[in-house]
């Protein structure tokens, strides 16, 4: 009998802390140059994206891939981390989506420039992404089920992902 041996599961723990307020220093340029831009007028000046939005970009587009390549067989649990841990969906199927993750991040909001510092920690979320780990997916309740005698053989297996500012 051949061991059910997927890693599907992917934990997100994306750092809420104040200084992921901070500039990225990549440039967003507001003022697009076009030949009908009227003269004298004085062009805006760039902005920089937070490492709070590109975190946000960068961890949606895996999604969104892994949605789009393995819609069924790959999960995400979405985790924020600051003076506690958020989870902002669960392994169930329906909850596997960048729509549902991205309302929810919405909800969250960015972080505040202004919090203390002190009281922020990536460890909260990197330990809830440990316990969402150990928790059984409606994939691996099927493949136990299947394999009946043998579901010892079915694999917990996954990653964690944690995007964070470190300072030191």
């Amino acid at each position: 009998m051949k061991m059910f041996s997927v890693a599907h599961k992917t934990v997100f723990v994306v750092d809420h802390c104040p200084y992921m307020s901070e500039s990225s220093r990549q440039q967003v340029e507001c003022d697009v140059l076009t030949k009908s831009r009227a003269q004298g007028v004085i062009p805006l000046a760039p902005v920089s994206k937070s490492l709070w939005t590109c975190a946000l970009e960068c961890s949606m587009e895996y999604c969104r891939i892994l949605f789009d390549v393995y819609p069924k067989d790959k999960l995400v649990n979405y985790i924020v981390s600051d003076s506690e841990f958020h989870i902002l969906n669960s392994w169930r199927r329906e909850d596997q989506s960048t729509h549902e993750l991205m309302s929810a991040l919405a909800a969250v909001g960015p972080p505040n420039p202004r919090e203390d510092p002190e009281c922020c920690s990536i460890l909260h979320g990197l330990v809830a992404a440990v316990e969402a780990l150990c928790k059984i997916t409606e994939l691996q309740h099927e493949k136990r089920t299947a394999l009946m005698d043998t579901a010892e053989r079915v694999a917990n297996r996954g990653r964690i992902i944690c995007l964070t500012n470190a300072k030191r």
